[in-house]
């Protein structure tokens, strides 16, 4: 069971990164050019110009638009920890080797520099949570809480789960709309009003959209940032396995 889940969760990945993640070796960076780098993100307005994963099991790829991959092979070759993707002095010299690429293509440079862990799960591995009234929700009929937003880009057809509480969404569980491999993998975004947080809200949304791609076969995809502990805690308590790190250079391109 756990190989299929890995085994989605890296084609899923790696048609993100356009890379072969099984070929990967531990140990050594493999550097990738994609024209994905220097196109928006999907119901975003980021460009992620550089895309770098790195594996629990030590294998690590660095996505680059097309031209870059010399630069920045040569600027990561001192790089042998995920640890170090958090180092100032790397991620500046990085944003200067891909500064050419980005220039030709006419996009601004990548000011933001984020971090985050990915976990998988799956209906085998799930640990259900049922705390509050979970449903699927299709529009905006019931009004969120106070401080959250709906996906309302998942309306009408998406797969969304909403925990209502006082008449209104206090907690919601999403998949992200990635146009890749939607109906084998949720890519989960969660969000929980201010006001109704350690309920066990998150985790209960959560919950009913693993069970709902895992009905089909499907697993689940969740991503937070490393210092966000109350999320990773979420997801491990749901039954999500860590899988690995992201370091992404993006830049914001308006329109």
């Amino acid at each position: 069971m756990l190989e299929r889940v890995l085994a989605l969760i890296e084609r899923y990945h790696g048609l993100r990164l356009d890379a072969n993640l099984p070929a990967l070796t531990p140990g050594r960076v493999a550097v990738v050019e994609s024209p994905r780098r220097l196109r928006r993100e999907q119901s975003y307005a980021f460009v992620h110009a550089l895309w770098w994963t790195w594996l629990l099991d030590g294998r690590s790829v660095v996505s680059v638009p097309p031209g870059a991959g010399p630069a920045v092979q040569a600027a990561i070759g001192g790089v042998t920890a995920m640890e170090q993707l958090t180092d100032p002095a790397l991620i500046q010299v990085l944003r200067v080797a891909l500064a050419p690429a980005l220039d030709q293509a006419g996009l601004p440079q990548p000011r933001r520099a984020s971090h985050d862990l990915f976990f998988a799960c799956d209906g085998a591995a799930l640990c259900p949570h049922n705390h509050g009234e979970c449903r699927r929700l299709r529009d905006t009929a019931i009004s969120p809480a106070e401080g959250l937003h709906l996906p309302t880009h998942c309306f009408p057809d998406g797969l969304v789960y909403g925990v209502v509480a006082e008449s209104q969404v206090v907690s919601v569980a999403y998949a992200h709309r990635t146009n890749l491999m939607e109906e084998q993998v949720a890519d989960l975004g969660v969000e929980t009003a201010p006001g109704y947080r350690r309920r066990g809200y998150a985790q209960t949304a959560v919950s009913a959209v693993v069970t709902e791609i895992a009905r089909n076969g499907g697993v689940a995809y969740y991503s937070c940032s490393p210092d966000n502990h109350a999320s990773a805690a979420t997801a491990r308590s749901v039954g999500f396995m860590p899988y690995g790190r992201n370091f992404v250079l993006s830049s914001l391109q308006e329109g």
